[in-house]
């Protein structure tokens, strides 16, 4: 297995590939680098994709870490009539399928990489199609399997404009059937997923309004929904229909913006906010006033405003807050929102499709309850129904979701991704259950989680949470009642129920203390012990061996680095929307000569010198001299590659990894593709000189 490894605390990249995909590592490097995320990076042998997916396989083992599988579907519709070929295509795509669904039942998950097509042979015009269907079998499948996902690279090759996907030349020179150009493209589409993987998704996009929703300031004249805001808006709707809450902070008559809200031209209409401040405080306060109102912590919200100066002052102000500044042309707008990772979501639950009428739902709960006179009033006039059953794999992103975003009724802290999920139910003993609730106004949808063990005579709760939406309405009861029916059904005499204290699980304390007696101020863990039969609960300090809440950090330095990452992500979508820019951001990080690398002979004008810029570029490092060894040097068969496809490019002469090997300094390569070009020349000259002759 080749490794880049970076630090003993490095998240584990493990990449298995049918075809050659060592040359992603210098990109995926640099991202991640880029990222901030320190990554232990592993390649499988060239193509063992099956074996690794298989028990004892490196990638059936990294259960913590990052998997990716890169797919080159040509490779398996190999040559031959095209019945026979079409049929093992099948059987192929199904066998891996199967291998995959193994895997991900033990845990093992990841994404796959869907490498762009090559062209069709004008023989087997039905290619294209099998390979097409071959694609979406595998993308529709996948979605089904826990833990996995696709990323569908030929969108990708367009969005970061790669002139051409495939090299021949490379693929014959060393199994590399793809373009830098597309590998370069392809770790940054991992890279946007593997970041993806490792935050939690923004629920509220906050607005500004004038020339940001529109151009123009609204009570000052006609304002204008031009193209590139229109594209911004049809944007901010398909992110709504995804599940990401809207919301507007900006500073002008409420009445002035609800009126073009109105305009025919306007997409967004005053329905698709869950909720405004529109008045002439600062943006920060509004900002906070929001989060009370709409009980969602201010590190869950993006800001996106046209003035600099505005997401200043939100950035000094409410740190936690991702505030991005729009491009002043209104023209870079689509674009840069394409390349803004902050609105990456690897998945999407039904509950977020649902966020929006949830919470419009919410705002009738609300305005019921201050009519009711009681609370006994205003949960019997609900009419809640509460559907507790045991969870299947189509529940288990949204479990995963709900460990990581429920901070306030949730005992431990613990957080489930799928495939830790996964792996925990795969052992014997072990259980997950849904709540999911609903009442007069709406579905709630899945709201709450049980997972437990059975450990001799009592049934032990790992994690219990319920979403803050569906707290104080009596289902927290329901849960605990539901675990001591469990208990007696089978014949245990206990529920243990372990706390651990963290900043917000506030009133899942409360909640206990209710039920054994823990003084509500207590900071310690411990146990919340239930009789299967009775009412009498008691607590106890916590065991050896207890769970421990993962605690988000809000210190200065967390807050520094939100800032930071609103910087670099807004760097990241002006600066590098083309893998042209990308490879030269890459070019940009080279090492600097060593002094014990011996003397520097500087190479001669010309083609010795254009030949050591590619060296250069190509080992990330500089200066390099005419008489330095490629090997010594940090060559190897990868850069070689480069090398000879960037000299092919630039002097048309080709060159074997032979020709590099025999003459491994600039200026022996240098004098190799003088001599070719000269032959060349003078083949020419003969051949004019015998086309005068006949003539």
């Amino acid at each position: 297995m080749t490794q880049i490894q970076q630090n003993d605390t490095a998240v584990s990249v493990r990449i298995a590939a049918n075809f050659t995909i060592e040359p992603i590592a210098e990109s995926l490097t640099f991202w991640l680098g880029r990222l901030g995320i320190s990554a232990d990076i592993g390649f499988a042998p060239y193509n063992q994709v099956f074996q690794q997916l298989l028990e004892g396989g490196m990638l059936r083992d990294n259960r913590g870490g990052i998997n990716l599988v890169a797919l080159d579907l040509d490779a398996w519709l190999v040559d031959g009539s095209f019945e026979s070929a079409s049929a093992q295509f099948k059987n192929t795509i199904a066998e891996f399928l199967g291998v995959l669904r193994s895997a991900g039942a033990q845990g093992a998950g990841g994404t796959l990489l869907l490498f762009p097509r090559g062209a069709s042979p004008e023989s087997w015009p039905k290619r294209a199609e099998a390979l097409a269907e071959g694609k979406s079998e595998i993308s529709a499948k996948c979605a089904s399997i826990p833990g996995w996902s696709t990323v569908d690279l030929a969108r990708t090759a367009a969005l970061y404009k790669v002139s051409e996907t495939r090299d021949r030349f490379t693929d014959e020179l060393g199994n590399i059937p793809f373009t830098e150009e597309m590998y370069v493209a392809a770790a940054t589409a991992a890279a946007r997923w593997i970041r993806g993987s490792r935050i939690k998704a923004r629920k509220l996009i906050v607005l500004d309004c004038d020339n940001t929703l529109w151009q123009g300031i609204c009570g000052e004249g006609p304002v204008q929904i031009t193209n590139p805001y229109r594209q911004f808006q049809e944007f901010l709707l398909t992110q709504r229909e995804a599940g990401v809450l809207l919301a507007i902070a900006s500073k002008n008559n409420e009445d002035d913006v609800l009126a073009v809200l109105k305009t025919p031209d306007c997409l967004l209409k005053s329905e698709h906010f869950t909720a405004w401040q529109i008045n002439w405080q600062p943006k920060s306060e509004n900002l906070r006033t929001l989060s009370e109102e709409l009980g969602l912590a201010l590190n869950s919200f993006i800001f996106l405003d046209d003035n600099p100066l505005e997401v200043l002052e939100v950035r000094n102000s409410c740190p936690e807050v991702l505030a991005i500044t729009l491009p002043p042309e209104a023209e870079a707008i689509p674009s840069f929102l394409d390349h803004l990772w902050a609105f990456d979501r690897n998945t999407v639950t039904e509950e977020d499709r649902k966020r929006a009428s949830m919470y419009e739902a919410e705002k009738q709960r609300a305005d019921l309850g201050r009519r009711a006179l009681t609370q006994e009033e205003f949960l019997l006039s609900l009419h809640i129904e509460i559907q507790v059953e045991p969870a299947n794999e189509a529940d288990f992103p949204r479990i995963s979701q709900l460990t990581q975003r429920t901070t306030q009724f949730n005992m431990t802290g613990v957080i489930h991704t799928e495939k830790s999920l996964t792996t925990k139910l795969a052992s014997p003993g072990n259980e997950c259950w849904t709540v999911r609730v609903r009442d007069i106004f709406g579905d709630y949808g899945l709201v709450g989680v049980i997972v437990l063990e059975t450990i001799a005579d009592s049934l032990r709760v790992e994690t219990l949470l319920l979403s803050c939406r569906a707290l104080g309405r009596g289902v927290e009861d329901r849960m605990v009642a539901a675990l001591k029916r469990w208990s007696l059904e089978r014949g245990l005499e206990r529920v243990v129920i372990p706390f651990v204290p963290t900043p917000r699980n506030k009133p899942a304390l409360e909640f206990l203390s209710r039920l054994c007696a823990v003084p509500a101020d207590t900071t310690e863990s411990f146990q919340c012990v239930l009789p299967a039969a009775g009412d009498s609960g008691e607590w106890r300090k916590a065991a050896a061996g207890a769970p421990v809440a993962k605690v988000e950090v809000s210190s200065s330095s967390a807050q520094a680095r939100a800032m930071d990452e609103g910087q670099m992500l807004m760097d990241i979508a002006n600066h590098l929307q083309t893998v042209e820019a990308i490879v030269v951001a890459m070019r940009t990080q080279v090492r600097r000569r060593s002094v014990e690398a011996g003397e520097f002979v500087a190479p001669k004008k010309g083609l010795e010198e254009t030949l050591a810029r590619i060296w250069s570029e190509c080992l990330a490092l500089e200066p390099i001299g005419a008489r330095d060894n490629f090997f010594e040097f940090g060559g190897q068969s990868l850069i070689a590659t480069r090398i000879l496809t960037r000299a092919r490019a630039e002097f048309g002469v080709e060159m074997g990894l032979t020709h590099l090997f025999e003459r491994p300094t600039v200026r022996e390569m240098a004098q190799y593709i003088e001599n070719v070009r000269s032959a060349k020349l003078e083949g020419l000259a003969v051949s004019a000189a015998d086309s005068s002759a006949v003539h």
